[in-house]
């Protein structure tokens, strides 16, 4: 009896580790504005503490991108939980000319199902990937 029991724990973790790597990243359905005049898609692996990455929207939005050869790793990134929300923060390049800003600091909350950045506080949807393989345009 003891024996089944264990087994049975044992498949319950194994399809529940399963299920957690399926849908990794938490990303968003549509370009969100973040304080500069482009809007980015993004995604955030709530488990990685360092785990931001975003790419500019394709013609199908955040199903494929414009730019790459992939998705961007973002700069000193972090991820935290914050009484249920997930947040997020990177430092986005930006393309200075001189005496201009060469980068802006990104703050993101993910909660109730929508992303927001501290540039927009309405927010997108989000949905959930398994992987970041986003097709090029």
């Amino acid at each position: 009896m003891m024996c089944g029991l264990l087994v049975a724990m044992l498949v319950a973790f194994i399809g529940q580790s399963q299920s957690n790597v399926e849908l990794r990243y938490v990303v968003t359905a549509a370009p969100l504005g973040v304080g500069v005049p482009a809007k980015l898609c993004l995604a955030v692996d709530p488990a990685d503490v360092h785990g931001v990455w975003w790419w500019e929207p394709g013609t199908n939005g955040c199903a494929n991108r414009s730019t790459g050869p992939g998705v961007f790793k973002a700069d000193s990134a972090t991820v935290s939980r914050n009484h249920g929300a997930i947040e997020a923060a990177f430092r986005l390049p930006l393309h200075a000319q001189v005496g201009e800003r060469d980068s802006i600091d990104v703050r993101l909350t993910i909660e109730g199902g929508r992303m927001r950045s501290s540039a927009s506080a309405e927010g997108v949807a989000v949905a959930t990937r398994r992987d970041l393989e986003i097709p090029e345009r």
